[in-house]
């Protein structure tokens, strides 16, 4: 199994894909904060692409997501933290913790985790397309 891809580099990767210097890349992301007054700098992206310091906020990765037209989703769990999504629907659903219980409970392999996303694409497929009454 291959080295999992820290928050530091796959940023790094993204930023490089669009042909942004840490400079650049910050400069826009300041540009997007200054109206909140907040501020970011190229020295902190530094430290966050080399895996110097702790990944930034939530809120943060966003911006950094907009910026580079990435997912959010995938930074922010690269992140080790909650997408806001995925938290409000366990802070809201109880069946929806139960089954988060339930499989994290079972101490799944990564083929588990497949097998079950596998089976959950499937099951969520069938239920778009019903059958028709007399099928």
């Amino acid at each position: 199994m291959g080295q999992q891809v820290t928050f530091g580099q796959r940023l790094r990767e993204l930023r490089k894909a669009k042909n942004l210097t840490q400079r650049q890349l910050a400069d826009r992301v300041a540009a997007r904060l200054q109206k909140e007054g907040r501020s970011f700098d190229f020295t902190y992206l530094s430290k966050i692409e080399n895996d110097k310091t702790e990944p930034p906020s939530v809120a943060l990765i966003t911006e950094l997501a907009h910026v580079l037209d990435a997912d959010p989703n995938e930074l922010i769990t690269l992140a080790g933290k909650v997408p806001p999504g995925l938290q409000k629907t366990l802070k809201e659903s109880e069946p929806a913790r139960a089954f988060f219980r339930s499989a994290f409970d079972r101490d799944l392999t990564e083929e588990d985790w497949n097998r079950l996303l596998q089976e959950l694409k499937r099951t969520k497929k069938a239920g778009e397309n019903p059958p028709k009454s007399g099928d």
